[in-house]
């Protein structure tokens, strides 16, 4: 991040905090009364959040349930259902209900704080803000290390697990209490088990921690090694003979370059997809293989029971300067390719024997999910409870 945009992001924290310090002084004058306040960026609704929130809705209209999503999202519309119950982000209602809401529930960490750094620090030094209970539904399976999860550093009342691996790893790496944690399975996996399937090979890279710094992203490896692979007269000559579709959905974060690739990659079977165009779960549900590096949406794909390639092509480079290894073997999972040729190669593999999952691959999906089934987001209400209760002895109100 260049100098510029450090101060340019210095400023808005400045601003920001001093918003939620005035939401402060409004709240006190608003009767309190028990409210989950649930988000997962502020600006998407197709999560964890998401799920939850419909859940709590149909399940639980008693509650009295929030979500923060920004005016200008795509996935507003999602929500057309409960516009009584939708707040701006980063509006002055949002920040107001940041203060009056006993319940702070999010994807992300401190997913309803403006700037998650913020709301760590004011975590630690507004005792009132420290004891509303917090709680991380989880975007993903964590299956590498970063110490930005480390229980000291969350202090979360509540995580969500997705795998058994997963919830011993918040244990014994992260040091995680045990009643911080609930192995429940994701709130979005209650939409995994039916779905119908296209003739679709997807491509879901995740992003790398080093192109924040880097001057230009559009001449990086990362963008090179993409385009070469999507620009393949092999990789073309295969989806023409299978009459398969590739779909391209690069992460988040990426998403911002996606010209460079529209531009760059031209063929009739393959789409460069757009996060405002695209679902991502409806995207791994239709597909029929899933092709991704470290990214933890295989676990989506596999809880399926469905063929996964990693193209592991900078792996020492990722483990260096992004995340460090954690619990996950991916060869348990799947083949981890680290050229182009073999990625080519195990697709066709792949394609040759009619996408059967390997019989190792299915013992290991069933040792690491404890649940298969459409209750994730009862279960997730179930351990919200619970703590909530266990609060409650202490002074904190509860439903």
């Amino acid at each position: 991040m260049r100098h510029e945009h450090i101060i340019w992001f210095r400023c808005q924290q400045m601003i920001e905090l001093c918003r939620v310090l005035l939401a402060a002084i409004i709240s006190i004058f608003y009767k309190k009364c028990p409210i989950w306040l649930i988000t997962e960026r502020g600006t998407d609704a197709r999560d964890n959040g998401y799920w939850f929130f419909v859940y709590l809705k149909k399940n639980h209209p008693d509650i009295k349930s929030y979500y923060i999503i920004s005016k200008e999202s795509s996935d507003r519309k999602r929500l057309a259902d409960y516009t009584d119950s939708i707040i701006d982000y980063r509006s002055m209602q949002h920040y107001v209900m940041l203060w009056r809401a006993n319940c702070l529930i999010s994807t992300h960490i401190q997913g309803y704080f403006p700037f998650a750094g913020l709301g760590l620090w004011f975590k630690k030094v507004c005792p009132s803000y420290r004891r509303k209970t917090h709680i991380s539904l989880k975007h993903g399976v964590t299956c590498n290390y970063t110490t930005f999860l480390d229980y000291k550093n969350t202090t979360l009342d509540l995580l969500i697990a997705a795998t058994r691996p997963e919830y011993e790893y918040f244990k014994k790496k992260y040091l995680y209490p045990e009643d911080h944690l609930a192995l429940t399975g994701f709130c979005r996996y209650d939409q995994l088990n039916h779905y119908k399937i296209k003739h679709q090979i997807l491509v879901m890279p995740t992003w790398r921690e080093w192109l924040y710094k880097s001057n230009d992203v559009l001449l990086s490896d990362y963008v090179r090694t993409y385009v070469d692979f999507l620009n393949d007269s092999n990789l073309h000559r295969l989806l023409a003979h299978q009459n398969l579709n590739l779909v391209f959905y690069p992460h988040h974060e990426m998403q911002p370059y996606l010209d460079v690739f529209l531009k760059k990659v031209h063929h009739e079977n393959i789409i460069i997809a757009n996060q405002h165009e695209y679902d991502v779960q409806q995207l791994l549900k239709e597909s029929i293989i899933l092709i991704t590096d470290y990214s933890s949406v295989l676990f989506d794909f596999v809880y399926m029971k469905k063929n996964v390639i990693y193209y592991q092509f900078d792996k020492e480079y990722f483990y260096n300067y992004h995340y460090n290894a954690g619990w996950f073997d991916y060869n348990s999972l799947g083949s981890v390719v680290s050229t182009k040729n073999e990625l080519l190669k195990c697709l066709n593999t792949i394609l040759d024997n009619d996408c059967h999952i390997k019989s190792i691959y299915m013992q290991r999906i069933k040792e690491y999910f404890v649940y298969h089934d459409n209750n994730n987001c009862e279960r997730v209400y179930s351990a919200i409870r619970k703590v909530l209760n266990s609060k409650s002895t202490i002074g904190t109100i509860v439903q």
